[in-house]
């Protein structure tokens, strides 16, 4: 039973570090109002795809994640207005596609 806990503390300690590398990533990010970006939005009313009608911008791409929607045509400021949570340069993301 003890070693439950230990694995379940580790496994909460990598998360939690893991979402806060990603967090700083994603407020650190230097965006621009005339490149795609990727709109990290909360799941409710809508998603991130509602986040970027509201805000004026255009879906790129044929599909969204469940978070998340590539999306381009509005500036930042809209996009958080809207209710996006994170603003994140797809260029930055490579690091979790692994290609042949």
């Amino acid at each position: 039973m003890k070693a439950i806990q230990t694995y379940a503390l580790l496994f909460f300690g990598f998360v939690t570090c893991f979402g806060l590398q990603f967090v700083g990533m994603a407020m650190g990010a230097q965006l621009s109002d005339d490149t795609p970006m990727l709109v990290v939005a909360p799941p409710w009313s809508g998603g991130a795809e509602e986040v970027v009608r509201v805000a004026g911008g255009s879906i790129v791409g044929p599909t969204q994640a469940p978070l998340s929607a590539l999306a381009t045509g509005a500036s930042v400021d809209a996009f958080r207005s809207a209710g996006a949570w994170f603003l994140v340069d797809p260029g930055a993301l490579s690091f979790f596609c692994v290609s042949g």
